[in-house]
């Protein structure tokens, strides 16, 4: 483990605020099967090593609701990690369409974490050289209805994920903030935007999420 060991320490205090979180909307999802609220640990890829538990993850459809396309959230908590997936097969059996990082969405919570200072003017570039979890893919998964038990003794959906994560080299290039998002629309302001980045195949991390649907009941919060 690397860069995660940092967050373990504060997945706590956010699981405490986590019950308060709005359920989200999965009706007329085209992937209502995958959706919904997960209690899960984080562990090694031979599931012998667990780092933390009790975190919440979220899986849902996108804007477009298409078929086995999801996001998947944790609101960082952990990795942390906000991306789409492409996934063939169902929800009792998938994975990712794709391993090929040119073809990976990116990581939301990574690539919009831009670097500091602000630039000075815009056609300016910046290049962070360990930068971590910038793409993922799902190399397996599977939700199975009623096959685990919640903490507080429920029948629920189980969830197992081998998830792979890919760091590397991230480039940012600068552009002049609109007129009406300045503190003074009369002074220019320049933003950081993520452009490419450069896969480091030595900084690959693989982990499984292992645990069970959220059932909203007390005993389980």
């Amino acid at each position: 483990m690397k860069k995660i060991g940092l967050y373990i320490t504060l997945s706590s205090l956010i699981l405490i605020f986590s019950s308060c979180m709005k359920e989200l909307d999965s009706w007329n999802s085209e992937t209502f099967e995958y959706s919904g609220r997960f209690i899960y640990k984080l562990m090694s890829e031979d599931m012998q090593d667990t780092y933390a538990e009790g975190s919440e993850i979220q899986i849902y459809n996108t804007a477009d609701n298409v078929q086995n396309v999801i996001w998947l959230d944790d609101h960082e908590d952990m990795f942390p990690l906000k991306s789409k997936f492409q996934l063939t097969g169902d929800a009792t059996s998938f994975k990712s369409s794709s391993d090929d990082f040119a073809t990976l969405d990116n990581n939301i919570y990574s690539t919009e974490d831009l670097p500091s200072p602000a630039p000075t003017a815009t056609g300016q570039t910046v290049t962070e050289d360990e930068k971590w979890y910038i793409k993922a893919t799902l190399l397996e998964g599977k939700i199975i209805p009623g096959a685990a038990t919640s903490v507080g003794g429920n029948v629920s959906d189980s969830l197992y994920i081998k998830i792979k994560l890919y760091s590397g080299t991230a480039t940012y290039t600068s552009y002049e903030i609109a007129e009406a998002l300045r503190a003074d629309p009369k002074v220019p302001e320049f933003r950081w935007r993520f452009t490419s980045a450069t896969h480091d195949p030595s900084m690959d991390e693989v982990y499984v999420i292992g645990g069970y649907r959220y059932t909203g009941m007390p005993e389980d919060n």
